[in-house]
């Protein structure tokens, strides 16, 4: 009898061993971000990361990949290139299935050439510069607009309100020098062009500058109508106090990514009135489910969530459609899987299309949010805005 119950028991033990080698619910599927947790970005990627904890606990929460759970592997870029590529190839030798990052085109045009190189499918976090997905590659897709969108977008906008005021014919436009900024004004410019405005001028300025009087005055002088900026956060406030400042007299203003936080609100104040700025995600935007994920993400942060975060939900999210879909995770597969995306989420829908020299690019509608009465409100495209578009010198 005890030699019986021995065997048994034995064989029971050999059995769950078995089991716990076997059985793929208990692993865990990897995916790869690299993010500036750091740095002179870190205000955003700080941002993004909460999009992407949201987005963790929420596909977690309803059985992961397949009944496998995500862990996330995150890098910290500081907000440098070289340190974004080093640790892309820490990810790579890890053999990740998947990669997400990071903020500044700056730092992702440099990972999206080694992802390709490495074959590794990547998905764009918050950089928004044409040349990642321009000519691209099949291993690069982004969910969110590029600079094309963003301007046509703008230039849409400007249409709109010139339809409200016909001598709306003057057009300013500046920039940082930076990858971002710069691409989104000179597709701007092209496109304002091609619908008959009259530039008065597209001045850039070195990132990490000041004083901007000297540019709006110029502006000023030529009695512009519209101007348009593309800056980041602290160049964004100076502008707009500095437009004050000088009496710049546009009936348009819209500060580019600059205005888009909460942050520039709270230090710009009554400056900050009836400026607009292009996002891909509003808390106010009329999409089903918008709501729901608003509460999440601002109950995460215990802060004003803005498309930041929701681009960082996003990302993840097509991730784990994609590593749910695909018939392995091998990388090729994988990349099979983010090629037939189509996906429909609180911040957009998604699907990865070739289309004008694009490659892996989501053709996502933009918003156009303004500040009105010290909040951020959806007012452009008409179909899904929240209040009505207001001319800067209004109120």
């Amino acid at each position: 009898m005890k030699h019986y119950l021995k065997k048994t028991s034995s064989k029971i033990l050999l059995t769950a061993v078995a089991t716990a080698i076997t059985l793929p619910a208990l692993a865990q599927v990897k995916i790869g971000v690299i993010n500036s947790l750091s740095g002179n970005f870190a205000a955003f990627g700080q941002r993004y990361n909460t999009g992407l904890e949201v987005a963790l606990e929420e596909i977690n929460a309803a059985g992961g990949i397949n009944g496998q759970t995500i862990e996330l592997i995150k890098n910290d870029d500081r907000s440098d290139a070289q340190s974004a590529l080093s640790a892309l190839e820490g990810l790579n030798r890890q053999k990740v299935p998947i990669v997400i990052g990071s903020y500044a085109s700056g730092i992702t045009g440099p990972l999206s050439k080694t992802a390709t190189r490495q074959k590794i499918p990547f998905i764009v976090l918050g950089s928004a510069d044409d040349s990642i997905t321009k000519p691209g590659s099949e291993w690069i897709f982004r969910a969110k607009h590029n600079s094309t969108i963003v301007a046509k977008t703008y230039i849409d906008y400007f249409d709109e309100m010139r339809k409200k005021d016909p001598s709306l014919k003057k057009l300013a436009i500046m920039h940082g020098n930076g990858a971002w900024p710069t691409s989104v004004s000179v597709a701007a410019e092209k496109l304002a062009k091609e619908r008959g405005y009259e530039i008065i001028g597209r001045q850039s300025y070195d990132q990490g500058a000041t004083d901007f009087r000297p540019i709006l005055n110029k502006f000023r002088s030529e009695k512009v109508d519209i101007l348009l900026t593309g800056s980041y956060a602290d160049d964004g406030i100076a502008i707009a106090r500095q437009i004050i400042e000088t009496g710049l007299g546009a009936k348009v203003i819209a500060i580019d990514t600059g205005s888009s936080m909460q942050s520039f609100i709270d230090q710009v104040g009554s400056a900050a009135e009836n400026i607009v700025s292009t996002v891909t995600w509003s808390p106010d935007v009329q999409y089903e489910g918008t709501s729901e994920l608003y509460k999440k993400l601002k109950d995460k942060s215990k802060d004003e969530p803005s498309f930041y975060e929701a681009e960082g939900y996003l990302a993840l999210k097509i991730a784990a459609d994609a590593l749910s879909r695909a018939e392995s995770f091998d990388r090729e597969d994988v990349k099979k899987a983010l090629k037939n995306t189509n996906l429909k989420t609180a911040v957009t829908n998604v699907t990865f299309e070739d289309f004008d020299g694009f490659k892996g690019q989501n053709p996502i509608k933009s918003l156009i949010i303004q500040i009105q009465n010290g909040k951020h409100v959806t007012v452009f495209p008409k179909e899904i805005s929240a209040k009505e578009a207001k001319f800067s010198n209004s109120n």
